[in-house]
């Protein structure tokens, strides 16, 4: 008996945010802890490299656009690039998924949930991937940095804004979006929004696959989940919003 496939190509071609080619792998199942066994999506530069080695060479602007927190610019990305990441592009160089047509997969992953840029942001790939990918799925998660233009807005029925400030979550309300907001263990919660269900802070009491409020405009729950920063480089989160709050008073009194 043929083994089936643990992942399949969905999509291979120009990234949206700068052209250069990237490929989507759907993987079908996950021992992901946090997240419970969801579809995972992983948006990778497609080039042969690692995605160590497309971070080091800022390669990673294909899949994560101008995210303040890319790994290759120095940020606080919580993804572990030599972990989930690695193993898939090192499944898409030896070709062990097949590509097919993301309208295809549905069928595969009917009933489940879907975890749209496991790594990588879903504004760097055609919404029209996505929608074919969740026509039959339970529910979705998904998050993009792509908020302020075009391509995130794109997105926006099934993705969260990235809100890494109490001023972006509010800039992106504006703009229609639900939030999904990481803050410093001394920052409040603000009104309209609740701790993260999965997070250490509220005891982990659901995975992601079984609060699924994180599904952008298509959620039923519209209040907005946050979260304190975790991970390994949380210092260097800290350190990315002084650097951005810095650069939004240069830019207006510019």
């Amino acid at each position: 008996m043929t083994k089936k496939p643990s992942g399949y190509i969905i999509y291979r071609g120009a990234s949206l945010l700068n052209g250069a080619p990237i490929v989507v792998v759907a993987i079908v199942s996950s021992s992901n802890v946090k997240t419970g066994n969801m579809v995972q999506t992983y948006i990778l530069a497609d080039n042969s490299k690692s995605p160590v080695e497309s971070a080091r060479d800022l390669d990673d602007a294909a899949i994560c656009g101008d995210c303040p927190h890319r790994r290759g610019t120095g940020g606080s990305c919580y993804v572990n690039l030599g972990q989930g990441a690695r193993s898939v592009m090192d499944g898409v160089n030896r070709g062990i998924y097949p590509f097919t047509a993301a309208s295809k997969v549905t069928q595969l992953i009917a009933n489940r949930m879907v975890r749209l840029g496991t790594y990588g942001d879903p504004a760097a790939v055609p919404a029209s991937v996505w929608r074919f990918l969740l026509s039959n799925a339970a529910g979705s998660t998904g998050y993009t940095h792509q908020w302020r233009n075009a391509l995130g807005l794109a997105v926006r029925e099934f993705c969260m804004a990235s809100a890494d400030t109490e001023a972006d979550r509010d800039l992106a309300r504006s703009l229609g979006f639900r939030t999904f907001r990481v803050r410093t263990s001394d920052a409040p919660v603000m009104p309209g929004e609740f701790i993260c269900p999965a997070s250490a802070e509220a005891g982990k009491t659901k995975t992601c696959a079984a609060c699924g409020a994180c599904a952008g405009g298509t959620a039923s729950r519209k209040a907005d989940p946050v979260i304190i920063v975790h991970g390994t480089l949380h210092k260097r989160f800290e350190l990315s919003l002084v650097n951005q709050l810095i650069a939004n008073r240069v830019l207006h009194r510019v």
